[in-house]
This record gives structure tokens, C-alpha cells and sequence, in this order.
């Protein structure tokens, strides 16, 4: 069985134990071209990288984490249904609705059923940019400015 390249499996557990610092810093740090680490798909994307998630975090972990997600619950004060404390002596678990909410998201994100706003935006533009003939890029334009200020009523004239 082959094994991951050492220089990405480095990189790999560096992320891991530092998530919020830049893959791009820690591929850098570690070597990697600047070119290479200001795109760490050529990384990511890799049969090296695949196999270290499959090591680290097998989906298996992945899929049992995020059924319990779903299920996730909270302990709070049944009297004063805050947020249970050490000076909480009557507890009662509730339904945790923002992880198990989350976990739904996640859940459809993963199915390709979720789209964020943004991603629909750009969708809807190019799909349009597609069908227009150059005599339209007016009309097109002024439509998009015209739904961007619907969606945005913030960027509507005071005036």
C-alpha cells in the first residue's frame, strides 16, 4: 500500500493542530513554492492528501459525529431555562436546535441540495452571461443592479 509523501503528511498534521493558521503560511513553512502555496489545491486535491483525511478523519468518524449532531442535546436549569451552571442543582436536557440545526445544513450542503447565496449569484450570472448576445449586455446589466438593490434594500437611494 503506498503512503502519503512526507512534505504533505508535515503540512497535513500542522493544519490539524493549527486550524486557524493559513494551509498557504504553513506550506511555505514547510518548503512548498509560493506558487504551489498560494494555490494548496495542487495539496488538497492530491492521492497523498486523500489518504491522510482517510487516516486522520475516516468517514466513518465523519458520518457517526454528524448523526449525533443531529441528536444533540444541552443541559440547562429547569427553573430558570438558562444555560446549567455549577450552581445549577435542577438539571434537564433540551434539544440543542443550533448544532442540530447546523448539522441539517451541513447535511444538505453535502447532498448538493444547499447552495449559499452567493455561489447562486454567480450561478445565475453566468448561466445568464450564457444566453445573452452582446446586444442585451445593457438590459442584462441594469437587471442585475436591479435585483441586487431588491436583495439589498440597504443599497437603495435615500433620495
Amino acid at each position: 500500500m503506498k503512503k502519503p509523501k512526507p512534505r504533505i503528511k508535515k503540512v497535513f498534521v500542522e493544519k490539524l493542530e493549527n486550524v486557524g493558521k493559513p494551509l498557504g503560511q504553513i506550506m511555505r513553512e514547510n518548503g512548498y513554492a509560493d506558487n504551489t502555496a498560494d494555490n494548496p489545491d495542487h495539496v488538497t486535491e492530491s492521492k497523498s492528501w486523500e489518504m491522510l483525511l482517510d487516516e486522520y478523519i475516516p468517514e466513518s468518524l465523519v458520518l457517526r459525529t454528524h448523526k449525533e449532531a443531529f441528536e444533540a442535546n444541552r443541559t440547562i436549569s429547569a427553573r430558570s431555562m438558562k444555560t446549567a451552571d455549577e450552581t445549577t442543582d435542577d438539571f434537564v436536557d433540551v434539544p440543542d436546535w443550533q448544532t442540530r440545526t447546523k448539522a441539517v445544513e451541513l447535511g444538505y450542503k453535502v447532498r448538493g441540495k444547499l447552495i449559499n447565496k452567493f455561489e447562486g449569484i454567480v450561478k445565475n450570472i453566468d448561466d445568464k452571461l450564457n444566453e445573452l448576445e452582446k446586444t442585451d449586455y445593457d438590459k442584462f446589466t441594469r437587471e442585475i443592479k436591479e435585483q441586487v438593490v431588491e436583495d439589498n434594500p440597504s443599497l437603495q437611494d435615500k433620495g
